[in-house]
């Protein structure tokens, strides 16, 4: 019989959750030894963040270009796919290289495993042939594509995110499958870059926001640049040789057909527990068969094993993967001993044109009648209309009893940096009249949320009739 091998703490993933929690449970003074089968570098480095902003940059640059005539500007553009392509794999590697020298670090010193890790019991795994014993788990396991049923049975038409960074060129054509913000930040970005894009979203939704009035001005502007229909009824997928046709109907009613190299499945992510051996763990599961952890102290129930990253759906982002991974961590080399940590603001940002972002509690996490809200019209700010970028809504939320800022919603130029101001003042649980009070240069876009907070300051004062409701999601 093989020697059992004990450690305090083991980590289930070595992304960016799993290398946050193994670090924090040394740090603690545990014994903790990570697994991951690989291939090695985060999700943000080799398929999400990085990959995609590469591509967004090139997209960007053939954009400006073709736009510059609004400037008295004449340029002429050409898109070659391959060097693009080419680029965003270069520095997609390099990204990933970096942290390379980090996982040799950790193989060479036998803290890191490189197996697939599944549980025979709450407190042992079976990795490489081997049987651990372990006092603590974190399942940083991260997670994988949904493909929606009908395209299952076409699997060679298929690109995921896994996927699409790894093509040589860029096809000619591409449906796009989902109006998340995956599936909006890449669709725009390989439209500007000349493929021609279809994106078949669901009622109505439009990336991260809530707003129903922002998510129906985002709806316009991404119609305006390619084939956009925000709600559909999938009817026939059906090879024709190289390409496969797609059949459905239009939120009219209207049937609508047209073939595509590629399909792009961006219709969301599910935590990926596949072949974990979650059923002899004893943790509780969910409707769907997940566990959920406890977002102040990632711990599943009552358990010794705890959640991190995308493996929990909370908040799936680089940052809030890092904050879980070491709150996990900490809390599973002191196991039983489990510590709270409070949340930071809420922070989610699509890097679309125009930029969409959420930040800490809107509406529907709102009492009725107890936050008021103000905001701004892009089309109505001097810088923005100096860029030629003067679309999209901001939209500030506050109590109405404090004066202090709860949460905000937009679509704009430049939105990552404002969304960081507000979350910001928020954490800081600033009220409106003291951010009135900070400096704001001008021209400058941040000179918008000037205006915005005068316009949610006389709301505050009862100086406006409209009701703060009006802003609440729609269905």
């Amino acid at each position: 019989m093989s020697k059992v091998i004990k450690t305090d703490v083991a980590v289930i993933g070595a992304g960016t959750a799993g290398l946050f929690a193994l670090h924090h449970a040394m740090k603690a003074g545990a014994k903790a030894l990570a697994f991951d089968p690989g291939p090695l570098g985060t999700t943000c480095a080799r398929v999400g963040c990085m990959p995609s902003k590469l591509l967004i940059a090139a997209a960007e640059a053939a954009h400006s270009a073709e736009t510059a005539g609004v400037f008295g500007v004449k340029a002429s553009v050409k898109v070659d796919g391959a060097k693009v392509m080419k680029r965003v794999r270069l520095w997609r590697d390099r990204f990933v290289g970096g942290m390379m020298e980090e996982y040799g670090e950790l193989l060479k010193k036998k803290l890191l495993v490189k197996a697939k890790a599944r549980f025979t019991g709450p407190h042992t795994l079976e990795a490489g042939g081997r049987t651990y014993k372990f006092k603590a788990a974190v399942m940083a396991t991260g997670s994988v594509t949904v493909v929606p049923p009908p395209y299952r049975a076409h699997p060679e038409f298929l690109l995921t995110r896994e996927e699409i960074f790894e093509q040589r060129r860029l096809p000619g054509s591409l449906l796009v499958a989902g109006a998340g913000l995956i599936g909006l930040e890449l669709g725009q970005a390989l439209s500007r870059l000349g493929v021609r894009v279809t994106l078949l979203g669901l009622d109505r939704l439009a990336g991260p926001l809530a707003d129903k009035e922002l998510r129906e001005e985002a709806i316009k502007f991404f119609s305006g640049e390619f084939e956009f229909h925000p709600h559909h009824e999938l009817l026939t997928l059906e090879p024709a040789g190289k390409k496969i046709r797609v059949s459905f109907r239009d939120a009219r009613g209207g049937k609508r057909s047209a073939s595509f190299e590629k399909i792009l499945i961006a219709a969301g992510q599910r935590p990926d527990f596949d072949g974990l051996g979650l059923e002899n763990t004893g943790v509780p599961l969910n409707a769907k068969g997940a566990p959920e952890a406890d977002p102040e102290t990632m711990r599943i129930g009552r358990s010794n094993i705890f959640l991190a990253g995308d493996a929990d759906p909370f908040r799936p982002s680089l940052h809030e993967a890092g904050f879980e991974g070491r709150l996990a961590g900490a809390n599973a080399a002191r196991f039983p001993r489990v510590e709270r940590r409070k949340r930071g603001c809420a922070l989610a940002i699509a890097f679309t044109d125009p930029q969409m972002a959420v930040i800490g509690e809107g509406p529907s996490g709102l009492g009725k009648g107890t936050f008021c809200c103000g905001g701004l019209d892009f089309s109505e700010q001097g810088r923005a209309l100096i860029m030629n970028a003067g679309r999209g809504k901001l939209r500030l939320y506050a109590d109405k009893a404090s004066g202090r800022l709860l949460g905000a919603e937009m679509l704009g130029p430049r939105a990552e940096h404002l969304a960081h101001l507000i979350a910001w003042a928020i954490e800081k649980k600033m009220t409106v009249k003291e951010m009135r009070g900070m400096p704001f240069y001008h021209p400058v876009i941040e000179e918008g949320l000037q205006r915005a907070l005068e316009d949610l300051s006389a709301g505050l004062k009862g100086r406006r009739p409209r009701a703060c409701e009006d802003h609440r999601p729609g269905d």
